[in-house]
């Protein structure tokens, strides 16, 4: 009986050890994707590279289509609970169109402000579990031409499918992405005289502003 117990136990340990292991695994495979991708997206600003470059490599970073759904409130933001899932009373065609539009701004934004830090030193600060499939990587990014101005801070949050991962939201200085698309969004969609095509017209506008 004892030895029954205490092969249970070393059965238990093993597993829990396992899931472990494969947590960390996938933490860590996070924070390996973030070095790596957003390490070549900034070696081709530092080298001028055509803008088509840049923005493929962003591309190969970003799920849109996530950014998206967050946008409209599905997963509703975390700091917003009880939110509206505008994302589910769009029509197919309209999903298409939003996620086309939120792709066309978010590489826009994107490919600026790898432009903008340029001539930023970035530090990896770890990653943390947020969730069964999403990890939060931690970096910090310090200008190296004013040293005396403190680093600004980027929480990437990375959602992992095996072994493909995919940023599906940002966190500059605590300001979380999705929550500010949600909250515009919201807005214009639930506010009388605007609703859906206004909210498109007023993405179109975003992407065209220069």
């Amino acid at each position: 009986m004892r030895a029954r117990h205490f092969f249970r136990a070393v059965i238990l340990g093993l597993s829990v050890t396992t899931l472990s292991l494969a947590a960390s695994a996938d933490v860590a495979g996070a924070q390996s994707f973030v070095e790596r991708e957003h390490g070549q997206i900034k070696k081709l600003v530092e080298r001028n590279a055509p803008a088509a470059e840049v923005t493929k490599a962003i591309d190969g970073m970003v799920d849109y289509g996530e950014i998206a759904q967050r946008a409209l409130g599905k997963p509703c933001p975390t700091t917003i609970p009880n939110c509206t899932n505008h994302w589910d009373t769009l029509t197919d065609a309209q999903k298409t169109e939003v996620t086309s539009l939120f792709k066309g701004l978010v590489e826009k934004k994107y490919r600026e402000n790898a432009y903008k830090t340029r001539d930023f030193d970035i530090s990896y600060r770890g990653a943390k579990e947020q969730g069964t499939d999403i990890a939060k990587v931690r970096t910090e990014a310090k200008n190296k031409t004013k040293p005396r101005d403190p680093a600004v801070q980027v929480d990437y949050i990375i959602k992992s499918n095996g072994s493909t991962h995919k940023v599906v939201d940002l966190v500059t200085e605590g300001s979380i992405l999705s929550k500010n698309y949600y909250d515009q969004s919201h807005k214009m969609l639930t506010t009388q005289g605007q609703g859906y095509d206004y909210f498109v017209k007023k993405l179109r506008e975003k992407i065209a502003k220069k």
